[in-house]
């Protein structure tokens, strides 16, 4: 369970810096923003750039919510449930709204995780 949770808060964690860097225009932004077309205007993409790093401040307390819970000696599995659960509702939220595969993956780690604790 502990090997997985740590997978769980690396996962998040890379979700998180795709989600802030590079700081003007996230990885994440720009990989989702492709299939627009035309694009951003330089306001819109300000503004969308700002609820994406907010989405990845997120995911960086989760990574080290469940990183605390993983620990050893630390009686996490309330934390890791509510950890968990928070990943599975985001993921579900994040595939049905953006339609798209990615947040898939923190669902899936998610619901698994729930199944595991």
């Amino acid at each position: 369970m502990r090997y997985f949770l740590i997978a769980a808060a690396v996962l998040h964690a890379g979700f998180m810096a795709a989600e802030l860097f590079p700081w003007r225009f996230p990885l994440l932004l720009r990989l989702a923003s492709e299939k627009l077309s035309p694009g951003f205007t330089d306001e819109q993409q300000g503004l969308v750039a700002t609820i994406v790093h907010n989405a990845g401040i997120y995911n960086g307390i989760l990574a080290g919510g469940l990183l605390w819970a993983a620990l050893p000696g630390i009686q996490g599995h309330d934390v890791a449930r509510v950890m968990l659960l928070g990943a599975a509702a985001a993921g579900i939220f994040g595939t049905i709204t953006l339609r798209s595969p990615v947040p898939a993956v923190q669902a899936a780690f998610g619901i698994a995780g729930l199944y595991l604790v």
